[in-house]
């Protein structure tokens, strides 16, 4: 039985240009990868290697510093020709370790060897998981050891999420539909590992493609993962709402999952994990998609990490027509790029490319309605409209009676909002006013 969250949007799909292509590697390899020191949520890596150092495929070339950060391993074979900074996609620039690419992928020969199910216990998932630099590739970026660790012994449901409900991104439909042997068998791992009493795949009713090919390999396994095809709604894949889709526990204000007895992981998450375990890989790849009405062949890909976005868009054949906008990680939660030198990173799960007419303009200086719409969509029982007046008017005081720790950034108010107001916008600049204690001068 499946359960309902509160509020959510149904904004179009938009993904039947990419639904039906497979992952596809690059036509060339990139001449170059950049691998940004800061790739996790918790902190920057710390640089093993330096100009001039020979690497190959595979290869650690960061580990994990003292306040956070995860390992992070050559996505090619090459020489590091710069440790310095360079363009980061969450904005701005950060330290990076940047190799030039021999094409021959060489791999490095010193890596764990792979593991049997019956070989691995939670401890030894851990250290592999921290050793493969596997982090939360669905938005989250943290570290995936430690959110094992803290699940150790207190959870009894265990979600794998692939509703993957933003408009436009096709990646984990991909992952699913072609590697779903691989993605059951890593739920089965994190299943028996964490002690959980259920496990639940969980994914879109538009997807029907991946759900037969899911169905059909877990009949065949006769594994313990239930599959679970609920109705498409924005932000379904949000932890608090997925968890009450599923469960019909609600998670606590400031709480996580696991105040719940429930565990969450992205299926490209859990794909990463099980290479770790069963193939001693680490996490070197991912799938991207590449798409927006302004592509010229929109396409799904299967890419190095630190691969630029200036070498995807060219391997899909650049542009047809002048582009409005340039987001990564979809169009509702996505950050804007500010040059395609940027380079995809662990949670990097597309590259959108918008036309004007696919953009709804923002009106800053419209006038709110009061039409109540932003606080019927809002998943996260908020005020976005108060929030905003509460800004405009400079009142601290009632700011913080507004929970707005609480939002999540799904955009929900900003689409549903009928004078185009950006209110997600105005809701993050009250909430760093709240951080603060104050407002800009």
């Amino acid at each position: 039985m499946t359960h309902s969250f509160f509020g959510g949007v149904y904004p179009a799909t938009r993904k039947g240009s990419t639904r039906r292509k497979p992952l596809a590697p690059l036509s060339s390899p990139p001449e170059e990868v950049v691998l940004p020191l800061v790739m996790c949520a918790d902190g920057p890596s710390v640089p093993l290697v330096k100009a001039g150092d020979r690497v190959r495929l595979g290869q650690p070339v960061a580990r994990r510093g003292g306040d956070g950060g995860a390992a992070l391993h050559a996505s090619v074979s090459g020489r590091v020709v710069a440790v310095g900074d360079r363009p980061h996609p969450w904005g701005g620039s950060s330290p990076a370790v940047v190799i030039r690419s021999d094409g021959r992928d060489e791999p490095w020969e010193e890596g764990p060897q792979p593991l049997t199910m019956t070989e691995v216990s939670l401890t030894l998932l851990t250290q592999r998981v921290e050793e493969a630099g596997v982090v939360g590739m669905g938005g989250g970026c943290s570290p995936t050891w430690e959110k094992l660790d803290r699940a150790a012994g207190r959870v009894d449901t265990l979600i794998i999420n692939a509703a993957e409900c933003q408009p436009y991104v096709t990646a984990d439909h991909r992952l699913l539909l072609e590697r779903g042997k691989y993605i059951l068998r890593g739920a089965e791992l994190l299943s028996r590992c964490l002690g959980a009493n259920r496990t639940v795949l969980v994914t879109e009713g538009d997807k029907l493609n991946a759900v037969e090919s899911v169905e059909r390999r877990r009949l065949v396994r006769g594994g313990t993962v239930r599959l679970c095809t609920v109705r498409t709604r924005y932000p379904l894949g949000a932890e608090k709402q997925i968890v009450q889709t599923v469960t019909g526990r609600e998670v606590p204000p400031g709480g996580s999952p696991l105040d719940v007895k429930c565990a969450v992981f992205n299926v490209a998450t859990v794909y990463a994990i099980q290479d770790a375990v069963f193939r001693g890989r680490a996490l070197t790849h991912r799938a991207v998609t590449v798409t927006g009405g302004a592509v010229s062949r929109p396409r799904n890909l299967w890419v190095p990490i630190g691969t630029p976005l200036r070498a995807l868009l060219e391997d899909c054949g650049g542009l047809r027509e002048a582009v409005d906008l340039l987001l990564t990680n979809g169009p509702m939660m996505g950050l804007p790029v500010d040059t395609l030198d940027a380079p995809v990173i662990k949670d990097t799960n597309c590259l959108v490319c918008l036309t004007g007419l696919e953009r709804r303009p923002e009106q800053s200086g419209s006038v709110c309605i009061r039409c109540g719409k932003c606080v019927a969509a809002c998943p996260m029982h908020l005020a976005p409209a108060v929030a905003r007046q509460a800004l405009e008017q400079r009142d601290l005081a009632r700011l913080a009676k507004l929970h707005l720790e609480d939002c999540i950034s799904c955009g929900c108010c900003s689409y549903i909002c009928p004078a185009q107001i950006p209110l997600v916008d105005r809701v993050r600049q009250a909430r760093q006013a709240l951080e603060r204690g104050g407002f800009d001068a």
